[in-house]
């Protein structure tokens, strides 16, 4: 009865007696028996003849049962790493670099003065400054920002009390970095705001190409913020922050800039440390800003149509003293601006009281007379850089 009822049981409880230790007993089916998919018999036979083979190959000269991994034929595979496409590879790369920039500036630079014209909104500064947007070409009736060869983007504070309402607290605070100004009447008052360009041009789908890859990215990049004039006008407090945010790359690209020196009869304390805490930021080696092309407007005091005609001006000469008086603290910083291709000069004229007034309003009309002519010449030579003949 026992062996029938062995025969009756599944391969997997078939057991055997060790006659040495009879209380004990093992599963067949288990060490080397074959798999469990056949037949008890072939169990049984394939048992013997393992057994057979062991007995004649001794464990450490016996053939291992499995391949191990390293003995595994193996086939030539291709990585995704080693096969990486180089931006060689890509047609476009090929082509020459001049007419690779001239695709770059199809997509970065604007195609029509008017892509350039500023926004219907008006973004006062922190002080009673004049409303800049509408200058003109001396020469034409286009405003400033038509011009294409020297495209410019104008760089403003916001009104504070506009970027409350623009970016109230229950938003999330813009990416751009907030600093503070004086923006009451009688400029007594501080709070925060942040800058804007008013004349953003229409190249925002255009841009994706930044993101191609790095190389299409730092050419186009370079074009892109060499070509465009940054315009900050008398807003020089939004300097730091605007280079600030952007990359050490695109800093080094800036190639142009504006800026216009406030009316120093009407200067204050502060205005003062914001010119010189800008110029600073402009001429120091951590910004790696090395500019090319500067545009420089003076807030010019005139008292009436003829109110220059018989003032005396300054020469080039005189400045030479003048800068080391005080008052004129503020030139010591522009000066350290070197190397320039291209300086200009401009006396953004606005009406003022009379000489007779005071001591003080008459140098002021003095200096703001000879904005373009001796202070013009004394800037270029100590600012431009000499041309070998």
């Amino acid at each position: 009865m026992a062996e029938d009822d062995n025969k009756n049981r599944p391969a997997s409880a078939v057991r055997s007696t060790d006659r040495q230790h009879p209380n004990s007993t093992t599963n067949v089916s288990l060490g080397l028996m074959r798999p469990l998919y056949t037949s008890c018999s072939e169990h049984h036979h394939a048992g013997q003849h393992q057994q057979h083979q062991h007995s004649q190959n001794p464990p450490s000269q016996a053939a291992p049962r499995f391949l191990r991994l390293n003995e595994l034929p193996r086939m030539p595979t291709s990585s995704p790493v080693n096969h990486r496409p180089s931006p060689t590879d890509s047609p476009f790369l090929r082509l020459p670099t001049e007419i690779r920039l001239q695709i770059y500036a199809l997509l970065v630079l604007p195609r029509k003065p008017t892509d350039l014209l500023p926004s219907y909104e008006k973004v006062h500064s922190s002080t009673q400054d004049y409303y800049d947007y509408d200058q003109k070409h001396p020469t034409t009736h286009q405003p400033l920002t038509a011009n294409l060869t020297h495209p410019t983007l104008l760089i403003r504070t916001i009104d504070p009390i506009r970027y409350i309402k623009r970016y109230p607290h229950l938003r999330p605070t813009p990416l751009r970095t907030k600093y503070s100004v004086r923006c009451d009447r009688f400029r007594s008052a501080c709070k925060s705001t942040t800058y804007r360009c008013v004349n953003n041009p229409r190249i925002e789908d255009q841009l994706a190409i930044l993101r191609a890859n790095k190389q299409i990215h730092a050419e186009a990049a370079e074009l892109l913020y060499s070509s465009y004039t940054f315009d900050f006008d008398t807003h020089v407090e939004a300097i730091i922050p605007f280079f600030s945010d952007l990359t050490p790359f695109a800093r080094s690209c800036v190639k142009s800039l504006r800026f216009v020196k406030r009316a120093l009869a009407y200067e204050k304390e502060f205005d003062r440390c914001e010119w010189s805490a800008a110029l600073r930021y402009l001429t120091s080696s951590q910004s790696g800003i090395a500019l090319k092309r500067l545009q420089l407007g003076i807030v010019a005091g005139r008292p009436g149509e003829k109110g220059w005609d018989r003032v005396a001006r300054y020469t080039a000469q005189d400045f030479q003293l003048l800068r080391s008086l005080g008052g004129m603290e503020w030139m010591q910083y522009l000066l350290e601006i070197q190397n320039l291709q291209e300086l200009d000069v401009q006396a953004v004229v606005e009406h003022c009281p009379p000489a007779t007034n005071s001591t003080a309003m008459a140098e002021y009309i003095r200096f703001s007379a000879s904005v373009e002519t001796g202070f013009r010449d004394f800037l270029h030579g100590a600012m431009v850089m000499a041309v070998a003949a």
